[in-house]
């Protein structure tokens, strides 16, 4: 049996993962990113965290993988725009084995992908992507990302944007986005774009069951108990949704579209039966008939971004 580790890179955490052939996390680390320090303590605590999980690997470690936020160049392992973590250009992939092969006294193979991309290889390979040609992923939870899946290849886009599905602008007069645009998917189709739905609501008078401090989940909560302005700003994101799906299925014609992210998963059957109906209002009935939309089935994204590893065997 051998083994991978993957690696969650986040603003605020590196999480990692010793990851067997079957998707199963054997152990687990974690470290603070403090990203503010600069790129070389962050790529210090990811090598303390693979040396870790190495010294608690029984079998043959293959490789690592990174998934990370950013536009990410995975051929060579670089990084770009990675605002959450002040990076402009970062060649992770060889800063990381080098930092890890200081540390540990192991050369390891270093993959690296943008975060979305690499819940869409973990699906792939340990997932309800296994057995797929084609597939989609969205993941919605404090933003809204995506990932692609073509002849069994993952489609990362001439200059690393493919799938960026949140930021597609449904409408040039909407909500402003962090992007710099306006209307864009993911201020309605995410955990703060919900919870902003809800508070449009409220402030024209309506009546809700929920105190005046309320998260997302709290939005889905009050609606599973009856709360009429809670599913009307559900059924809002789930239109929203359901528009943006039905480019996926127009331009891919993919075989499924798997749903994660926290609150995809927790909202998945209050938003999939209303966003099929824009889906099929949308785009052409061969295109959908017989498209699966099912839960994410890789919790993890360490494992997930153990799944590079794998991905990238000859």
């Amino acid at each position: 049996m051998t083994l991978a580790i993957g690696i969650d890179l986040g603003a605020t955490k590196v999480a990692g993962a010793l990851v067997n052939e079957q998707g199963h996390a054997l152990a687990e680390a974690r470290a603070l990113t403090h990203a503010q320090a600069g790129v070389e303590p962050v790529v210090a605590r990811i090598a303390e965290v693979v040396a870790q999980l190495l010294a608690q690997a029984s079998e043959p470690v293959m490789g690592v993988g990174i998934g990370t936020p950013g536009l990410v160049d995975g051929a060579a392992g670089i990084v770009r725009n990675a605002v959450n973590l002040g990076w402009t250009e970062v060649a992770l992939a060889h800063e990381a084995a080098g930092a890890i092969a200081t540390q540990t006294g192991n050369a390891l193979p270093v993959w690296v992908e943008n975060d979305a991309n690499s819940q869409a290889v973990g699906e792939f390979i340990f997932g309800a992507g296994r057995g797929l040609e084609s597939f989609a992923l969205v993941a919605i939870g404090t933003g809204l990302g995506g990932g692609i899946i073509a002849n069994r290849q993952l489609i990362a886009g001439a200059t690393y944007t493919a799938a960026e599905l949140g930021h597609l602008s449904l409408d040039p007069d909407g909500r402003p986005c962090a992007c710099g645009l306006r209307g864009c998917v993911e201020t309605v189709v995410s955990g703060p774009g919900l919870v902003k739905s809800m508070r449009e609501r409220l402030a024209q008078g309506g009546q809700t069951t929920l105190p005046a401090e309320f998260h997302a989940e709290d939005v889905v909560a009050a609606a599973r108990a009856g709360d009429a302005l809670a599913l009307a700003a559900l059924a809002e994101t789930a239109r929203w949704l359901g528009i943006a799906l039905a480019a996926y299925v127009a331009l891919l014609n993919p075989a499924a579209i798997v749903v994660g992210g926290g609150l995809g998963l927790s909202a998945f059957d209050l938003l999939i039966p209303a966003a099929r109906v824009e889906i099929a209002r949308r785009a052409l009935p061969q295109s959908h008939e017989t498209l699966q939309i099912v839960p994410a089935q890789v919790m993890s994204s360490a494992v997930g971004a153990a799944a590079l590893v794998w991905q990238n065997q000859p």
